[in-house]
């Protein structure tokens, strides 16, 4: 593959934001997988409980994982896009960005708010019990459930519309831009 003229491996993401950008990207795919098939398995069985269980450690990790990400994305700056790749396509791979952060954040938060009003308290990695923020609530828990699943299939749309963006600019871009994030391309 022929590198863009204005592509340079300087303009790579640093490998920590790579290492939070895979990391947080195979968890989220862990944690709609399990909220996929949990809510499919009828009544409580200890399978059920399990996954429910798992679900929310993968989301509070995910909430953890964000913030540092957000952190890192504030203290250092992403590399510059090619020049080449019109403006409108910057400005709607910003938009996606900013969308993704507040979803990786707002998720799961959601979810523990679902948790709480639910009368549940989610018990970190089945050790360390986190605080309940709200008291049970039979209403707002069916209104944060239904805000907790929208927003898991926003994300998933955009984490599609993302995807392919990437592919895209790899195989018919050719543009070198997948090349920041994937550290064996070249």
């Amino acid at each position: 593959m022929e590198r863009s003229p204005n592509f340079a491996s300087s303009e790579r993401y640093s490998r920590t934001a790579i290492g939070l950008h895979w990391l947080i990207a195979l968890l989220i795919v862990c944690g709609f997988y399990l909220g996929w098939i949990m809510t499919d398995i009828p009544g409580f069985t200890p399978t059920k409980l399990k996954y429910f269980s798992w679900h929310k450690w993968i989301g509070v990790t995910v909430f953890a994982l964000a913030v540092v990400r957000v952190l890192w994305r504030a203290t250092h700056k992403a590399p510059a896009m090619p020049r080449r790749i019109p403006t409108w396509q910057k400005g709607v791979a910003h938009l996606t960005h900013f969308l993704l952060y507040a979803l990786m954040l707002v998720i799961p938060a959601s979810g523990y708010l679902y948790s709480s009003a639910a009368g549940i308290q989610v018990v970190y990695l089945g050790l360390v019990p986190l605080p309940t923020i709200i008291g049970p609530d039979t209403a707002l828990k069916v209104t944060l459930k239904m805000v907790h699943i929208y927003l898991n299939y926003t994300l998933l749309v955009l984490v599609i519309m993302h995807v392919l963006a990437a592919l895209k600019h790899q195989f018919v871009d050719r543009d070198g831009l997948l090349a920041r994030m994937i550290p064996f391309l070249r």
